[in-house]
């Protein structure tokens, strides 16, 4: 689906963590991998590139230091500009509170200008600092769908995602709980009874894309449901869209993504679809 991986480094080991799944993704997918670490000015830019040495050896990467005139979220979209085939790859803090829900300034803005799709991954809190590297296979895409027209803007992406790396293609639908769904469409109603919202979807997609197409409902709270779905499974991606709205009011991706990038501790496909 892209032909090249740029995983944004900031020199922790941190940052790092989000390196073996795109290492599985583009070992299987085919492309490039490249490193890119953004520097404030030339005077770091010899340190960074020693950094990035080390890492990309071994990762069997390219590498890239950029000096930024403004931030570092504008010149990794620089690059991206530079590149349509391009995703970028962040690890995200994910941390939760009124100012840090925004999943770090860099991610939310890099989600918001790339697009395309971002792959974003939050390490759980308690294995970050003990987790050893170890080696990853993809063999699923969840595609998170909640009935609307914003939601299935991600399905072309994770269904080419899905096929580039031979994996199984999932689609999911949360259900709210009962007395919940006064603002959704007569229609949709039928729909969420009987199932055949999602359904529907995955028939066109295996139609579409010719994959086959598994789906499942589940019931509740759609960040817990979903992340309840995946959680932890190092051979997924969850794959959903964002409202990455401008504004500090709105400028946390949405409650349900939030929650996924907190709580899964998956890596996920994300991306902004400005209808």
């Amino acid at each position: 689906m892209f032909q090249e991986v740029m995983v944004c480094l900031d020199g922790s080991l941190f940052a790092e963590k989000i390196l073996p799944y795109v290492q599985a993704i583009v070992g299987t997918m085919g492309g490039k991998l490249t490193l890119l670490r953004v520097v404030a000015n030339e005077g770091e830019s010899a340190a960074a590139e020693s950094y990035l040495q080390v890492c990309a050896r071994r990762w069997g990467a390219g590498i890239k230091v950029k000096t930024a005139r403004l931030d570092a979220e504008s010149s990794i979209l620089e690059e991206l500009s530079k590149n349509p085939g391009a995703i970028a790859a962040i690890t995200t803090h994910g941390r939760s509170g009124l100012l840090e829900a925004l999943m770090g300034s860099v991610a939310l803005s890099v989600i918001r200008g790339a697009v395309r799709p971002v792959l974003l991954y939050r390490p759980w809190a308690a294995a970050k600092a003990a987790e050893k590297d170890k080696e990853i296979k993809i063999s699923s895409v969840v595609a998170a769908l909640d009935g609307s027209e914003f939601s299935e803007s991600i399905l072309p992406f994770a269904a080419e995602t899905a096929r580039s790396l031979k994996a199984k293609l999932e689609l999911v639908q949360v259900l709210p709980p009962h007395g919940s769904t006064a603002q959704i469409s007569a229609e949709l109603k039928r729909d969420v009874v009987e199932y055949s919202y999602i359904r529907r979807q995955a028939e066109a997609t295996r139609r579409g894309y010719g994959l086959e197409v598994g789906w499942d409902v589940l019931h509740g709270n759609p960040g817990e449901g979903i992340c309840n779905h995946v959680q932890r499974r190092d051979d997924v991606i969850l794959a959903m869209t964002t409202r990455a709205r401008a504004g500090l009011e709105q400028a946390v991706f949405g409650s349900v993504t939030s929650e996924c990038v907190r709580r899964a501790g998956v890596l996920l496909l994300v991306y902004w679809p400005r209808l």
